[in-house]
């Protein structure tokens, strides 16, 4: 984007994330290696946005709208050499190690260059999380194992979530929504495994996928008691992709529609049981929602910085646009609200790698483990095969249990409603709210401010719908205290 000259934002000639988040501060004297590491991948992740992201948003979202199958694979390879593509997964094993809070840092500065792109490599790690909510430690091994093989081959894996259905979207999401869930898909227990049939919809990365973890009920009158989640890999027989999605916005990532035609799914890959699926969904949206939360944030700045762009070198008048006070006084409230969701973001963020499924890696066996033993040996097949054990899958899975309680899951999936819904409504009215500051001249695709606001709608959607995650925040901060 020609236009974006001002040394603002991702144009920014200095690391600002103690700037932009002061508690920090405080934090990085107590813990400067965990704080400095995010300092470091601020760095990081602003000149990925910049040189790779930024320069490609407008081109594959225009490519994308002609073709909602259209995939930029050598976009996607600059950015997998960096290693962003496993950015989560510990240094020792091929990653880059990141923690909670570097991730939302990585992801607030891609977002602010292109959602649909951040999107398109970013929610891959919402399937992978799926494995380690599961944490079965052979499982959680062999899927490290493959995405550092593809990553350090150039060869792109994709996994993908699939929980939705014509009749049954965010349903799936809460027990008190699916006590009148109307499901169209179901899984029927058949020796030595279930059969799958149905369809699923509205899928991120559904079309591209090599793996999907796959929500479905056995019982469709009593959804509630018998959602089950399964591994399903793409090459299964009878599963098919659908229509991939024509959206408004954040097109460079594709939506699709998913069928299953007597998909037979092994037990062994039967991830959770009958009754168990919504217990499974929970805890990956006690992550995950948060994640949305940061998303919107990173659109409304988008926004915003195009905003500051255009206004700094339009003249209206003999000056330029940006020196009105009224302009100064609006971008100014914009920015206000930023920063509140900013802070509240990475206090999520911080909570995940302090009392969510992050903190496993800071336990003390763990960290012995990536410390002392061979990276072959973890992530070859003997190790695996030994983990398979019963009662040392138990054992690792107690651990994991033991520190994710019901009840921490439940706050995090309260405190991340929150944050989706802070978000997302902001991405929506700062992207909406610059466009009356630009006018009919900065609507233009070129500016990219009418492409943050396509992008904003689809955000107050997807990961529950923003008045379910309202509905949430009410009935476990308030009505529970009520009896409601």
């Amino acid at each position: 984007m020609e236009y974006f000259t001002k040394p603002i934002g991702l144009l920014a000639p200095v690391p600002d994330l103690l700037r932009n988040a002061p508690s920090l501060i405080k934090m990085k004297e107590r813990f400067p290696r965990y704080i400095g590491r995010a300092e470091k991948t601020q760095v990081f992740s602003r000149r990925l946005a910049r040189e790779i992201i930024l320069p490609k948003a407008l081109e594959v979202d225009t490519r994308s709208h002609r073709d909602p199958g259209y995939v930029d694979w050598e976009l996607w390879r600059q950015i997998n050499r960096t290693k962003a593509t496993i950015g989560y997964i510990p240094e020792k094993l091929g990653g880059l190690g990141w923690s909670g809070l570097d991730a939302f840092v990585f992801l607030e500065e891609c977002i602010t260059a292109c959602t649909g792109i951040s999107a398109f490599f970013g929610f891959n790690f919402f399937g992978v999380l799926c494995a380690f909510v599961e944490f079965r430690p052979d499982v959680c091994l062999k899927v490290i194992g493959e995405m550092v093989e593809a990553q350090r081959n150039d060869k792109p894996i994709f996994w993908a979530w699939s929980i939705t259905e014509a009749s049954a979207g965010t349903d799936a999401e809460d027990a008190r929504a699916m006590a009148t869930m109307k499901c169209s898909a179901y899984a029927r227990k058949l020796p030595g495994g279930y059969s799958i049939n149905g369809t699923k919809q509205f899928c991120s990365n559904g079309s591209l996928a090599d793996y999907l973890v796959v929500t479905v009920c056995t019982d469709r009158s009593d959804p509630l008691h018998t959602m089950a989640t399964f591994f399903v890999p793409a090459r299964t027989e009878g599963f098919s992709v659908g229509r991939i999605e024509r959206k408004c916005g954040q097109k460079a990532s594709q939506t699709a529609e998913l069928h299953f035609d007597n998909v037979f799914v092994p037990d062994e890959n039967v991830w959770e049981p009958p009754g168990r699926g919504l217990r499974h969904t929970r805890e990956i949206l006690s992550v995950t929602r948060g994640i949305i939360g940061m998303l919107g944030l990173g659109i409304a700045r988008g926004a915003l910085e195009r905003c500051i762009q255009f206004a700094s070198s339009k003249k209206v008048r003999g000056h330029y646009l940006i020196e009105e006070n009224w302009v100064q006084i609006a971008m100014a409230d914009m920015l206000k609200d930023i920063m509140v969701v900013r802070a509240k973001c990475y206090d999520f963020a911080i909570a995940l790698d302090t009392i969510h499924v992050l903190r496993l890696l800071e336990n003390l066996p763990v960290k012995a483990a990536l410390k002392m033993v061979p990276k072959a040996f973890i992530l070859g097949e003997s190790l695996q095969g030994l983990l398979k054990s019963p009662a040392l899958a138990r054992s690792v899975k107690g651990l994991k249990d033991w520190i994710v309680t019901d009840e921490r899951v439940e706050y995090c999936a309260c405190q991340g409603s929150a944050i989706k819904v802070a978000g997302t409504d902001l991405a929506m009215e700062v992207s909406s709210r610059v466009l009356d500051i630009v006018g009919i001249e900065g609507m233009s695709s070129c500016y990219g401010m009418e492409k943050t606001f396509r992008d904003a709608k689809g955000a107050q959607i997807y990961e529950g719908t923003n008045q379910a995650n309202r509905l949430e925040v009410f009935h476990q901060e308030i009505g529970r205290g009520l009896g409601l």
